[in-house]
């Protein structure tokens, strides 16, 4: 019984090592951008993004500024610069 195991792992073994089995990864597919969006480099950088309050750009001052609604077009063209919904100053 105990030969018959050890034979059958063996099998199984030199089957997968010569390509009786191989695995195989699929590349993902790729989806267009549904908006291009562009920010000045004034806002500084991407900071975090809450789904209560949008999307968060922190300058070099320490100001923030938070987005709340993206301009879209149905053909996925640049439409402008998004609109700020809040902004936050350091004193």
């Amino acid at each position: 019984m105990n030969s018959k195991r050890i034979a059958t792992v063996v099998t199984l073994v030199l089957l997968s090592a010569a390509g009786g089995y191989q695995l195989k990864a699929h590349a993902q597919q790729q989806y267009p951008p549904a908006c291009n969006v562009v920010v000045p480099v004034e806002w500084g950088d991407y900071k975090g993004i809450s789904a209560g309050a949008g999307i968060v750009f922190q300058d070099k001052n320490g100001t923030l500024r938070i987005i709340s609604e993206i301009p879209c077009s149905a053909d996925r063209s640049m439409v402008g610069t998004p609109r700020v919904t809040v902004e936050i100053h350091r004193k």
